[in-house]
């Protein structure tokens, strides 16, 4: 693909090549009259009346002037622009296109003395040639809703000469959840491939033949060298062909979760986020076969399947047929950094998964994240990434980006606009994009804007913390961070006139700001167990700053995600220690942060007694809970059991009444002791944190003297990147005496 410097009467850079004649230009709007007419062919379609009245609506809101639409055979004004099918030399124009390429979404924006003509090698590239023009002449979409959209305002509207072609430069750019017409604006939409499962469905309890064993259980994994499954895969992929013969790759694959087992089929090569096998091989061979038979009927097939958990690194003894499209999801890899981050070697370890699957010869796509899992919207930035990531993925030849975003435009907005950009334009100026967008968007308060998330970025660049969810956020985010982000955040709306569109796009940031402020709060309130003011926070969180972001266009917190991770994360928790800590009832107890800890890979210590009271903790090692991951102690990639100890004394006050232990996050399970005694669980958690675990203490105290606790963890499965153990604060507290 080429990419050229083109002077517009916007001066922003545009791709393409073929600028002639830069500094002549066509009048379409002068002194506020039209001069000229937009045409269309004399039975347009959908998308070129769409073109036409895009062009015509924002001309008139540019200039006042509203350009007439009429069809070839109507008379037209002086100048000319023709839509699509309409242009004189549409055929022409093609033929031009198709030189370097034949994606729908391709144009060619050729201005001469009299004649604009917008062709597509599609009607959608006929539609995206209309923004390309709209955009020379100043217009944004920055972000969805009237608040994102900048027009220039000049009576006098003109185009420069140029013959301007450009190809996407992924087939397929789409970013999920974000709505139109901002996603067609920014030039969205193409090649799509990819889902979760062969096709047809059953179930290990009706056909267990045709299922996995993992750990001598039936698992919901296929068993694929068993014939019956093949010959339902087949038949699942023919009919989807013989339903759409032009379909290009048909999606297969497992359905999501783990259980892969061991199969013959695989090749003993060990993946490293899981340490179980790699299932790659299996399924490559699989699909090999599936292509062979398919192949016979539809020679151009492919078969595309997601590409992450057991099965994403490159298969070391199949050869995968050239008609195989692994789908990157890399969602058990750190998301805080980018590729490029020399702290991160699991971002860094993608390239090795790219790279080995480059040399055998296949394409790949990119089925991607652009916001923080399983966080409700705590500040974060993606530019990092994006700019470092997207560009890398063209180089190695992926030819499409399908990302996962769950937008919160308080704080996505410039990451999802580059990631649309530069998914056109993988070789765009990132540097000077920023600067069109921070100086258009934000206006004289620019600078400061700029400053707040230049410094968003470098917390999470420079946080050498790869935990999911937000355990790692107050490690990332400071007080001084956010006194820093704070300071400049007032800075700028300090420089915006009241009420003016620039004030309103700033408080956007200040609302996900604030969210950030009372999040960080709340963890802080329930780590020290002041559950009161954790529940303020919560309140606060919940009743005001939501609301005012869902009432927002555009959304300025996930929808989806918002109000419901703080649910389920730790509305409960709040709520249970506030229940624990009021009515009568009181903490005993405030456990503390960092326990004696032991590793239990083999699952022996209940057999060896380590819950007994008395033995020896020299071998122990010190380990925190709520304040640090297992990350972050040397523990991300251990799935096994693991034992805590620690001693607390009782006062003798809380004598004949109900004492409890309440764990608030366990990742993933629990057993306890308190002197050698085995606690009765009262309620059972969820992972990694969101609903406590609770334990009847009573009969297992003594008063006035240390108490000895043992708390087992097992953590067999991946609830969430870097966690385990006991995730959360801990206590003892006794139930309010009977009146």
């Amino acid at each position: 693909m080429k990419h050229l410097l083109i002077t517009t009467i916007a001066a922003v850079l545009v791709g393409g090549r073929g600028a002639e004649n830069a500094g002549k230009t066509v009048q379409l709007v002068e002194g506020g009259s039209a001069r000229a007419s937009i045409i269309l062919p004399g039975e347009p379609n959908e998308l070129e009346k769409l073109a036409a009245d895009e062009l015509a609506e924002h001309i008139e809101k540019i200039s006042g002037a509203r350009l007439p639409i009429i069809t070839e055979k109507q008379p037209a004004k002086a100048i000319k622009i023709h839509i699509g099918r309409a242009a004189p030399d549409a055929g022409a124009s093609k033929q031009r296109i198709r030189v370097d390429g034949n994606d729908p979404a391709s144009f060619r924006l050729l201005v001469t003395d009299h004649n604009v003509q917008l062709v597509g090698f599609s009607p959608q590239g006929s539609l995206i040639a209309v923004y390309e023009l709209l955009e020379q002449l100043g217009v944004r979409w920055f972000v969805p809703g009237e608040i994102g959209i900048v027009i220039p305002k000049t009576g006098t509207v003109a185009v420069h000469h140029q013959d301007t072609i450009q190809h996407p430069g992924f087939r397929g750019r789409i970013l999920t959840d974000v709505p139109n017409p901002w996603s067609r604006r920014v030039r969205m939409g193409g090649f799509n491939a990819g889902g979760h499962g062969p096709g047809w469905r059953s179930h290990p309890d009706k056909e267990p033949e045709l299922y996995m064993t993992e750990d001598g259980r039936r698992t919901g994994k296929l068993n694929l060298s068993h014939p019956e499954v093949f010959r339902r895969t087949m038949q699942a992929c023919l009919e989807e062909l013989e339903n759409d013969p032009s379909t290009e790759y048909v999606s297969v694959g497992p359905y999501d979760g783990h259980g892969f087992g061991v199969h013959p089929w695989d090749a003993h090569d060990m993946d490293p986020l899981h340490g179980r096998v790699s299932v790659t091989d299996r399924y490559v061979k699989f699909f090999n076969l599936l292509l062979a038979e398919l192949h016979k009927q539809y020679p151009n097939v492919g078969l595309a399947f997601y590409c992450y958990s057991q099965h994403m690194r490159a298969p070391v003894r199949e050869k995968p047929d050239t008609k195989i499209l692994p789908i990157l999801a890399p969602i058990d890899v750190c998301r805080i950094h980018a590729i490029d981050n020399p702290f991160c070697w699991e971002r860094q370890y993608i390239r090795q998964i790219v790279e080995d699957w480059k040399a055998l010869g296949v394409r790949m796509m990119y089925r991607g994240y652009l916001f923080h899992l399983a966080d409700a919207g705590i500040p974060f930035s993606m530019i990092r990434q994006v700019r470092a990531e997207y560009p890398y993925y063209h180089r190695m030849g992926m030819i499409a980006c399908r990302v996962e975003c769950k937008p919160a435009w308080a704080y996505h907005g410039p990451s999802l606009y580059l990631a649309a950009r530069i998914m056109w334009n993988p070789s765009l100026n990132v540097d000077a994009l920023l600067d069109d967008y921070f100086t258009k968007f934000y206006g004289p308060a620019a600078d400061p804007m700029r400053s707040h998330f230049d410094r968003l970025e470098r917390a999470f660049r420079e946080a050498d913390y790869h935990t999911g969810n937000v355990f790692d956020i107050p490690h990332i985010l400071t007080p001084r961070v956010m006194l820093e982000m704070e300071s400049s955040l007032q800075t700028a709306e300090r420089t915006v006139p009241d009420e003016s569109i620039f004030a309103r796009r700033v408080h956007m940031t200040r609302v996900g700001f604030d969210f950030g402020v009372e999040h960080l709060k709340m963890m802080s309130a329930v780590n020290s167990l002041d559950f009161s003011n954790a529940r303020e926070h919560r309140d606060k969180i919940l009743d005001k700053i939501v609301p005012e972001a869902f009432e927002h266009e555009p959304v300025l917190l996930s929808r989806r995600y918002g109000s419901a991770f703080i649910r389920r994360f730790w509305n409960t928790t709040v709520q249970s220690g506030y229940e624990r800590i009021t009515n009568g009832n009181e903490i005993v107890a405030k456990l503390p942060d960092e326990w004696l800890f032991m590793l239990d890979p083999f699952d022996g210590g209940e057999a060896l007694g380590l819950w007994k009271p008395g033995i020896g903790a020299g071998s122990w090692r010190p380990l925190k809970t709520w304040s640090q991951s297992w990350s972050n102690q040397g523990l991300r990639y251990y799935k096994a059991p693991a034992w805590y100890r620690t001693t607390t004394t009782v006062d003798g006050r809380f004598r004949g009444r109900l004492i409890r232990l309440w764990l608030g996050g366990v990742d993933e399970s629990a057993k306890a002791w308190i002197n050698g005694r085995e606690l009765k669980l009262l309620e059972s958690g969820l992972a990694p944190i969101g609903r406590p675990w609770e334990f009847d203490a009573t009969s297992a105290i003594r008063f006035g003297q240390p108490n000895q606790i043992v708390v087992k963890i097992s953590n067999r499965q991946l609830s969430e990147l870097g966690t385990g153990g006991i995730t959360g604060p801990a206590m003892l507290w006794a139930a309010g005496r009977e009146k």
